[in-house]
């Protein structure tokens, strides 16, 4: 078996808060625009300066998940269009098949949206070996004028050429509500040649930033030895393997322009650009079966699940800002430790180390890479939720706390389903989110959505009274207050996704609607509390801030 695991490493990342004013501008009370953002950064930045204080937000040790729909190993989950608020759900089967769900109605229509399993087209590679099949579904960015998608699988082309082991990015388009997909309407994008069946990578993002298209690929497949402790014959592909060679696009996370059923383009700051010896597609490489990994839809940064060969499985990270061209180290390194050569592999240090990982214990075998939480569940929003394929025993989720020092804190994570999942028959297969951030798990055999967090009582806190605007909000743009009226306010506090209160002060005068500027502010969530003057308990407010 070939899929990804874990172990426990610290990777430091640097932060940088750039103090804007001096001590003497910072008033004592608050008072309205840009002088709150002043005494807010200087807060931050003073708190920044105390690496030992612990302000860690504290994990959940449990989150409620409902079971909405049997399915037949679902790998994906993606909402039927990009509407915040969309119910009908596409659950992306490695069969082939593509169902079309209601939330709402909680019914599963009778006519797939996709059919490329045995039963419909009938092109897809899946059933010999676990790992082919269909890996991925997105829909394009103008999809509700276009109606187009793309996915990626292992199998024949629509009119029946091509290897059946082979991986294929394609674009389809649909009917004309966009409810169904037209198998008549096809591109082949991108063929990857497999040297063998397994490792496919296979998951599919656009970049919530730029854009572009990014697809993970696996290393081509096949296993070593099995022997412990490095150099047992993995990516047995070339001199170097094909994790390591730019001259593969095998191995890699690759970034591209599509144009519906059209050839791709490659964006001109790709790193490899104009190199003779690396291919334009590359944007990172040194992976060995990146199955699943995500964005964070909030910062950009990317959070990379690689799937490790005998001791070691990880989870990676890539910042948002960075230019691409990273080597995260496959088959140079498994986790953090060296594989091949078993010593001295990385002398000049230019490998990017996980940010996580987990040696193969306790059942685990295969690391299933999944998402910084966005969604409504208070206590795990900004953490990254992710799991194993198999982790049969007592840790079978775990969750990652970035700290205020650049490193991760990892936990382990008890999601409660009725009636617990199916022992040994209920495998994990992938994380996925709706638009709104809400984050759903596919098994073997069902997908569910999590809920809520037991210890907040079943509910979660409301977010929805106060209101902010724009939200998100770009770096130096004014932010209204509104609470649905004038009303005179006493206090305001603000606090960050660790829990830590940034900025708590008093007012003198001031009404709503309120106008501030975020002018020397950094991208992040942030909690606001406004109390009216008499009030015990605040209104709250939740905004993101955007690059």
């Amino acid at each position: 078996m070939t899929h990804p695991v874990f172990g426990h490493s610290r990777w430091v990342r640097a932060v940088s808060l750039n103090l804007k004013v001096s001590l003497q501008e910072i008033p004592m009370r608050f008072i309205p625009s840009s002088i709150l953002i002043r005494f807010f950064w200087l807060t931050a930045t003073m708190c920044a300066l105390f690496p030992g204080s612990n302000w860690g937000q504290t994990a959940p040790d449990a989150i409620v998940a409902e079971r909405l729909l049997e399915a037949e190993w679902p790998v994906a989950m993606r909402p039927a269009s990009h509407a915040v608020d969309e119910k009908n759900l596409l659950i992306v089967c490695h069969s082939g098949l593509v169902m079309w769900y209601n939330e709402e109605t909680e019914e599963i229509r009778e006519e797939p949206f996709l059919d490329l399993s045995e039963a419909g087209l009938d092109l897809v590679d899946f059933g010999i070996m676990s790992e082919q099949g269909l890996n991925d579904l997105i829909l394009d960015p103008n999809f509700e004028e276009n109606g187009l998608f793309y996915i990626i699988y292992n199998g024949y082309r629509p009119d029946g050429t091509g290897t059946f082991i082979d991986e294929r990015l394609m674009c389809f388009g649909t009917n004309g509500d966009h409810t169904v997909a037209d198998p008549t309407s096809w591109y082949e994008l991108l063929e990857l040649v497999q040297p063998a069946r397994g490792h496919n990578g296979g998951q599919l993002h656009f970049g919530p930033q730029d854009g572009h298209l990014y697809i993970s690929t696996g290393d081509g497949g096949g296993t070593g030895t099995g022997e412990t402790g490095g150099g047992s014959g993995g990516d047995e592909h070339g001199a170097i393997g094909n994790g390591q060679n730019l001259e593969t696009l095998l191995g890699k996370l690759l970034r591209i322009d599509v144009h519906g059923l059209a050839p791709y383009t490659i964006p001109e700051s790709n790193p490899f650009v104009g190199d003779p010896l690396a291919l334009d597609e590359i944007w990172a490489y040194g992976f060995r079966n990146p199955w699943r990994w995500s964005f964070d839809r909030l910062t950009g940064d990317k959070f990379i699940g690689d799937v490790g060969e005998v001791d070691w499985e990880e989870i990676n990270m890539e910042s948002a800002d960075s230019p691409g061209g990273l080597n995260f180290g496959w088959r140079l390194m498994e986790g953090n430790m060296c594989y091949e050569p078993i010593v001295d592999c990385n002398p000049d240090e230019t490998l990017e180390l996980p940010i996580f990982a987990y040696p193969h214990d306790n059942g685990w075998c295969s690391v299933i890479g999944g998402y910084r939480y966005r969604g409504p569940i208070e206590s795990l929003y900004g953490l990254y939720v992710f799991t194993d394929a198999c982790g049969f025993y007592d840790v079978k989720f775990w969750t990652l706390t970035e700290q205020t020092d650049g490193t991760w804190s990892d936990a382990p994570l008890e999601i409660q389903v009725p009636g617990g999942f199916v022992p040994w028959e209920e495998t994990r297969f992938a994380f996925s989110e709706n638009n709104a951030g809400e984050l759903y798990l596919c098994t073997q055999l069902h997908v569910y959505r999590l809920s809520y967090d037991p210890a907040s009582g079943g509910e979660n806190p409301s977010f929805e009274s106060l209101l902010l605007s724009p939200n998100p909000a770009g770096i130096g743009h004014n932010v209204v207050l509104d609470m649905g009226g004038e009303f005179s306010l006493e206090r305001i506090r603000i606090i960050d996704m660790s829990g830590r209160i940034v900025h708590d002060a008093s007012l003198s005068i001031a009404s709503t609607p309120y106008t501030w500027n975020t002018t020397g502010m950094i991208p992040g969530t942030y909690i606001v509390e406004a109390w009216k003057v008499g009030d015990e308990k605040p209104t709250r407010g939740r905004i993101a801030i955007i690059r």
